[in-house]
């Protein structure tokens, strides 16, 4: 993915994830909101249409209040002790003419009941069903309760109470108006002025308040049960409000108000009212939904489209900022690969914008011209060095085989002196073999110098031979064993059962090779012995080196931190060595040397007071494609370099080519480089798996990894494994360059994650293949 790809989906969801957080949260609330404070207004709505009922009861009230001032004549005329029936019934019909005329259009009004003080009936008066007319009537009044009698005697003057509602679906099939009644009751006192005392009875007004609910329309009146109120026909069928509205019955058992909805409905429950056993009466309106979906229809759409434009915007927004910061990229990216290529070239920076922005491009341009005359330096630097060492390599050359003819005169003629027949003395006798030994040091101390300055110099030579191993290895013992016996040491030969009886090799540098191990383990040992063992391989390359010849001792050993350390020139695993066991540390690092010229490699198993075990391993038939066929001789300072003859080498063409070469050795690299270079390839060095890493990141532009795997301690494989957990670099191809090329050193190669295998020394045909596998 790219760049600018990147910045642009991650500022488009940086702007975006908020924006739809805030929808998603804050909408639903809304809509929330806005359905209650909807349905609120309809309950506002039903409880104003009720309100009306509620004034209409407050006039009933001071209606009762008006009757008790001015009650019946016989509850006041009855109170003496005469009492005078005809006037009382006189009185009575003139009373019940006025209610006639006050109460003529009170249609809701049924019943005026005049009780004495006891709670017994004097006088009651109903309103005719049909005529409308107030008349006494011989069928027993409609008693309210005795209890709310009771409560009501008890009240003060002018005070009114208000019974809950009575159901009664008996008497209303005999008169439709008593299935839902509401009672009034004010008590009697004396006339105006007289003392106070004692009600005298009291008034009951009976009002039929089902009546006045068939006034209220679209409302739904159940009882507690699920019984809808059937005016005239009883109570109607039990539960049957639950069967319409499915859940309406554990709505009920909250007593609360309570929204029902279901099959595309709404309706809101109210209980309004308290019958007289306790259970409320539930009131029901329907709610027109279609307000509120359309609201929220328009409140989606036009939240949706105010989303949208914002998306637009900050789409738009966000391209202009990845647009720039790509462009930013681009040129800073192009300068810096300009800047690495191009050694001679000076980069400059020049970007419009901020302070900061500017002073990065000065600083960048300045940077780019030092590193531009750094490198020309360096180059310059690496010239000089290259003929330096070649100088070096060749003036070792040619002074250690110039030493050795007069140090062959100093030996005879030491060695003569010391014999008996040349008349000197004892004293002087013993001061020439002090030159002999001295000199025969200093012999092997040249030979030393002068076998590691040619293979540095390229020019060791190769004598292949069949090569009988027992007797080689016999021959070898004898010329040693005088050393091990003035030490009082063993020295033993091991051959293996079925272990390689000869092979094709250099006799001279496989003698040399064991004549070291054996130097190191007489010196470095004090008591034991050596064992020299013949054997097959058993390791991984097997099939590349199945020989094995080791040299075993029981001397000091070598602690395993320093055991890489023993294999380089002039080095040894602890300062004091050389001062107690004497050396130069030549030895090791000629043999390694060898047996990478001969095919072979050399392994090392010690730890530090258990002795030592030097292994060994080699091919039985040499490969001609092992010779270094890469070492080149470097160009005569007085020779102009474009007058140098060119190395035969196979054409190719990889021009501005960036390749990373992760070699240790100095050797392999002055033979590597130039040959890369001849291709046209620009090669940047690296001694080790962090330096490989830093200058991968650094250069950013190489194109291919030559890594070498035979580093101690698997380093090798070890930084391929790291270079391919790096993401950026997770691509660049690695070819591994190894020691051997067998099926086992291949799989492990590829399993640390190269992508490739080329045997060491490097064939220039070979290499020049998997470059084109991989660059063309």
């Amino acid at each position: 993915m790219r760049l600018r790809t990147q910045i642009l989906l991650f500022l488009f969801l940086f702007g975006l994830a908020p924006l739809i957080a805030a929808v998603v949260i804050n909408l639903p609330l809304v809509l929330e909101r806005m359905e209650l404070f909807y349905h609120k207004a309809h309950l506002q709505n039903l409880r104003a249409d009720f309100r009306d009922l509620d004034q209409h009861l407050a006039s009933r009230h001071e209606m009762i209040r008006l009757l008790a001032k001015l009650p019946e004549p016989g509850t006041l005329l009855g109170t003496g002790e005469r009492q005078n029936y005809s006037e009382i019934d006189q009185a009575r019909a003139r009373y019940t003419q006025w209610i006639n005329q006050i109460l003529g259009d009170q249609v809701d009004i049924i019943q005026i009941l005049f009780l004495d003080a006891e709670g017994g009936e004097r006088f009651w008066l109903e309103r005719d069903s049909e005529s409308r007319h107030w008349q006494p009537t011989a069928r027993a009044p409609h008693r309210p309760a005795e209890a709310f009698v009771s409560a009501g005697l008890g009240v003060d003057r002018g005070g009114v109470l208000v019974s809950p509602i009575s159901l009664d679906p008996v008497a209303a099939l005999t008169d439709y108006r008593r299935f839902m009644t509401l009672h009034l009751i004010s008590p009697i006192f004396g006339r105006p002025g007289e003392q106070a005392g004692e009600a005298l009875g009291a008034v009951v007004l009976t009002i039929d308040v089902g009546g006045m609910a068939q006034a209220y329309r679209e409302t739904l009146w159940v009882i507690n049960d699920g019984a809808y109120l059937e005016y005239g026909e009883g109570s109607g069928s039990k539960g049957q409000a639950f069967e319409d509205f499915p859940g309406l019955e554990a709505l009920f058992e909250s007593n609360k108000l309570a929204l029902w909805e279901g099959g595309g409905r709404q309706v809101i429950w109210v209980p309004m009212f308290v019958t007289e056993n306790g259970e409320p009466l539930w009131v029901g309106r329907n709610v027109d939904p279609s307000p509120l979906a359309d609201f929220r229809r328009a409140l989606i759409l036009r939240v949706l489209a105010i989303v949208l434009a914002l998306i637009v915007a900050i789409l738009l927004m966000a391209r202009w900022v990845a647009l720039r910061t790509e462009r930013f990229g681009r040129e800073l990216t192009e300068g810096v690969t300009r800047m690495l290529r191009e050694d001679e070239a000076t980069v400059h920076f020049s970007w419009r914008g901020s302070a900061e922005l500017q002073e990065l491009a000065g600083n960048l341009s300045q940077l780019a011209e030092s590193h531009a005359q750094h490198n020309r330096a360096l180059r310059q630097h690496a010239r000089e060095l290259e003929q330096s060492n070649r100088y070096k390599s060749e003036f070792l050359a040619n002074v250690s085989h110039e030493l050795r003819t007069p140090l062959n005169s100093i030996l005879l003629l030491s060695k003569m002196l010391a014999e008996s027949r040349s008349g000197l003395s004892a004293e002087q006798t013993k001061q020439a073999e002090v030159i002999h030994r001295a000199g025969s040091d200093l012999l092997s101390l040249i030979d030393n110098i002068l076998d590691i300055s040619r293979i540095e110099a390229g020019q060791a030579r190769l004598h292949l031979e069949t090569i009988r191993l027992e007797p080689m290895l016999r021959e070898l013992i004898e010329l040693v064993q005088p050393q091990f016996t003035e030490k009082g040491l063993s020295l033993n030969l091991v051959i293996d059962p079925g272990a390689p009886q000869q092979l094709v090799s250099d006799s001279e540098k496989l003698r040399q090779i064991l004549k070291n191990f054996l130097a190191n383990a007489v010196k470095f040992t004090e008591k034991g012995g050596c064992t020299i063992r013949l054997s097959g391989n058993s390791d991984a390359d097997r099939d590349v080196c199945p020989l094995r010849i080791s040299v075993k001792d029981t001397g000091i050993g070598i602690p395993r931190a320093k055991q890489g350390v023993v294999f380089e020139a002039f080095k040894q695993a602890d300062g004091s060595t050389s001062r107690r066991f004497g050396g130069t540390g030549l030895g090791l690092t000629i043999s390694r040397e060898l047996a990478g010229l001969i095919g072979g490699r050399i392994e090392l198993d010690s730890e530090a007071g258990r002795g030592a075990e030097f292994a060994l391993l080699l091919p039985l038939e040499f490969d001609d494609q092992r010779l270094p066929a890469l070492q080149q001789r470097s160009p005569d300072p007085e020779v102009d370099e474009g007058e140098t003859e060119a190395p035969q080498l196979p054409a190719a063409s990889f021009a501005g080519r960036c390749v990373l070469l992760v070699e240790r050795e100095v050797r392999n690299l002055l033979q590597l480089t130039p040959v890369l270079e001849a291709w046209g390839m620009r090669v940047t060095a690296a001694c080790d798996g962090e330096e490989a890493l830093e200058t991968l990141r650094e250069e950013g532009e190489c194109k291919l990894v030559l890594m070498d795997v035979t580093m101690p301690g698997g380093e090798g494989y070890d930084t391929i494994e790291r270079i391919r957990r790096q993401e950026a670099f997770a691509e660049v191809p690695i070819v591994a360059l190894a020691g051997a090329t067998d099926a086992d050193e291949r799989t492990r190669c590829l399993a640390a994650g190269a992508d490739d295998l080329v045997a060491k020394p490097v064939d220039p045909v070979v290499l020049k293949e998997s470059l084109e596998h991989f660059l063309s």
